[in-house]
């Protein structure tokens, strides 16, 4: 059975925690690869397999995530196996990790939905990974390319995918770039390896669907959406159509 995961991480023990860890953040970076690297210390194999971070100034921080396990599972992971600097950033579990089932979703159901994505691609002549609007325009041959639609065109591929479900309507509410921290392979000094900082396109898209194979429609909310699904992107939320 598939849960919708809430955790409330302290931010300022989460940072306490990854500078432990050799990870440095700076104002303005994109914390995805601390939650992730927090998430699969403490909850290791049952850590949710696609989430989201929230963080504004209306409400206290949290992540949002798809989990295979339930809060009460994961409140136990917690407290028997966490080291202290682990558990201090949710170090109420009863109260800072909720969840709740998710419902089996028929067919022809409609759905409206929101998804936080990173648009990248591998380019041809190099494999190395680019925003793929870019990769679109350098191929274009002069012709206009528009960053909506070569966005929205790639979440309805991979969206309508094993006929999960069809897209019926879907539009760009919002696109940045973003630096994000990644592990380097090579050790540092002290042994420890190094981190590399990397931008990215951030696009939020909103739509409507409807739900085509239940299966593989629960199927594609626990895998997520695109590339770097571990460090926050591709989580699909839902709302009422």
């Amino acid at each position: 059975m598939l849960h919708m995961i809430e955790l409330r991480p302290d931010i300022i023990a989460l940072i306490r925690y990854l500078r432990d860890q050799g990870l440095e953040f700076g104002k303005g970076d994109d914390l995805g690869y601390g939650v992730h690297a927090w998430l699969s210390a403490a909850f290791g194999d049952m850590a949710p397999t696609t989430w989201r971070l929230f963080i504004d100034r209306r409400r206290p921080p949290r992540v949002l995530g798809y989990s295979h396990h339930s809060a009460a599972v994961l409140r136990q992971r917690l407290r028997e196996f966490a080291d202290p600097g682990l558990f201090a950033v949710t170090d109420e579990p009863d109260s800072m990790i909720s969840s709740r089932p998710m419902p089996a979703f028929a067919s022809e159901r409609r759905l409206g939905f929101e998804l936080l994505a990173l648009p990248v691609g591998r380019k041809a002549s190099t494999g190395t990974e680019k925003d793929l609007f870019l990769i679109r325009a350098d191929a274009s041959e002069g012709q206009n390319v528009e960053r909506e639609a070569v966005y929205c065109d790639w979440a309805r591929e991979r969206l309508e995918r094993e006929n999960a479900c069809v897209v019926t309507g879907m539009e760009m509410s919002g696109f940045r770039l973003t630096r994000m921290t990644r592990r380097q392979d090579i050790r540092v000094k002290g042994g420890k390896r190094g981190s590399s900082q990397i931008v990215r396109p951030q696009v939020l898209l909103r739509g409507d669907l409807i739900v085509c194979d239940p299966d593989a429609f629960a199927t594609l909310l626990a895998r997520g959406v695109g590339r770097h699904r571990a460090f926050g992107y591709g989580m699909l939320l839902l709302r009422p159509a």
